[in-house]
């Protein structure tokens, strides 16, 4: 994931980005990666022929446009599909959006966040040094898209006012952090804060239950498993393999260890468990972020559908290689949270190789979208990155990946999660589609 960058993230012009404004963020995470400076030298020339300023256009729906034809231009390689009037007109840009939004249908974000808690985190008093570099890592993201505070606005106010109201998401589905061992005894978001969430939003959002690891005791793993099922409502696990415990991890086929909480998934009524795979950040052990360990949980608990998060990036290809080999399987499934965002913006080829695996491999019925907002902080640009990425010709003769059409963006963008969640379609204020918890 693209941390260094992030790190030295300046928004446009050196000042912070607005989280109000998505298209101010997308520009200024394109204008920033690695072919930042080719991106940001086409769009001045691109400013020059617009009716607003510089200033303005860099921070507008036409600058993103413009941004994307940037790349386009830059790679030579079509990756997106926007037209030189969006960059333009904020009319054409509008028309646009509107257009590929009735196309591609409702959204259903499966990888949402909040990233505080009431009593804060300090330094050697409820918070190791490990704990603290996490922590330091989402307060640096945070600050990057414009909140000010960091992890401290990561809160369920602006879980609602950037990704509810402020984007075109129609149901979130928030994940919880533990590593309880780094936070003083409690999970680094404890479940009764959590649930905030979902009191104040109850029809757009599920709650997944997490800071799970057998490596804590069986017993007590079980137990609150029950807890927060029973108690909290919560819908599914999202759970990490990697752990701060002395094991420093678990594996997801470990007959003694974790078929236990498996059983007791089916028991309660779980059957969407989901586990951070790839991406294996920080103090963290690496061996644990990949997904041999799904092959053997997917093969003995049918009715179970397990979801790799962030697509195993980068070991996508170890996570497309367990459906490929066996095309029967239905209950394995991943979703694009930050692995989109970390790559589309600087590594479009990346990003398009990503996409045509997963979608040749793993099948367009089992691949969900997810963005990790707040983390991202205001999820909209991703959403309309997505709606005119495509896969190139070129990368799509080469390799025998599906073309990205709006059927399987539409799949990608809310299909596949309404169906393993039992999402009812309904109208929203407006009269268009969506969908709502039931």
């Amino acid at each position: 994931m693209e941390f260094n960058y992030l790190k030295s993230f300046k928004g446009i012009d050196g000042t912070p980005v607005n989280p109000a404004n998505p298209y101010e963020q997308g520009t200024a995470y394109f204008t920033h990666g690695h072919m930042g400076g080719e991106v940001q030298h086409r769009m001045e020339e691109m400013a020059e022929k617009t009716e607003v300023g510089r200033r303005d256009f860099f921070r507008s729906a036409c600058g993103f446009a413009g941004a994307m034809l940037a790349v386009n231009a830059a790679t030579g390689m079509k990756f997106f599909n926007v037209s030189d009037a969006e960059a333009r007109e904020v009319a054409a840009t509008a028309e646009v959006k509107d257009f590929l939004k009735g196309n591609m249908g409702p959204v259903v974000d499966q990888h949402t966040h909040i990233c505080t808690r009431e009593e804060g985190y300090i330094k050697g008093v409820n918070t190791t040094e490990a704990g603290m570099w996490f922590v330091d890592l989402l307060d640096g993201l945070g600050k990057a898209m414009g909140l000010p505070n960091g992890t401290s606005d990561m809160n369920v106010e602006n879980y609602g006012k950037l990704l509810l109201d402020g984007s075109d998401t129609d149901v979130g589905i928030f994940n919880p952090f533990g590593f309880r061992e780094d936070y003083g005894g409690k999970d680094m978001i404890p479940m009764e804060e959590q649930a905030q969430v979902k009191e104040m939003w109850p029809n757009r959002t599920i709650m997944l239950a997490g800071g799970l690891t057998p490596n804590q005791g069986v017993t007590e793993t079980l137990e609150r498993l029950e807890d927060y099922v029973t108690n909290y409502n919560t819908s599914g696990l999202k759970l990490y393999t990697f752990d701060s415990t002395p094991q420093k991890g678990w594996w997801f086929d470990d007959e003694k260890r974790a078929y236990p909480i498996w059983e007791k998934c089916l028991e309660l009524g779980i059957n969407n468990v989901g586990c951070h795979k790839g991406i294996p950040f920080g103090q963290f052990m690496a061996r644990y972020a990949h997904v041999e360990d799904f092959d053997k949980a997917c093969d003995d608990f049918l009715d179970i559908n397990f979801i790799a998060f962030h697509s195993a990036w980068p070991y996508h290809e170890e996570l497309a290689a367990l459906k490929m080999f066996k095309p029967q399987r239905t209950n394995l499934f991943c979703e694009l949270g930050s692995t989109f965002a970390a790559t589309v913006s600087s590594r479009p080829i990346d990003c398009a190789h990503v996409l045509g695996t997963l979608l040749r491999d793993v099948g367009s019925d089992y691949v969900m979208w997810g963005t990790d907002s707040l983390l991202w902080g205001n999820p909209q640009w991703q959403i309309d990155a997505f709606r005119r990425f495509q896969i190139p010709d070129e990368l799509v003769e080469g390799h025998g990946y599906p073309q990205l059409t709006d059927e399987i963006k539409a799949k990608i963008f809310g299909g596949n999660a309404a169906r393993i969640w039992g999402l009812q379609s309904a109208k929203n204020e407006l009269g268009q589609p969506t969908y709502r918890v039931a």
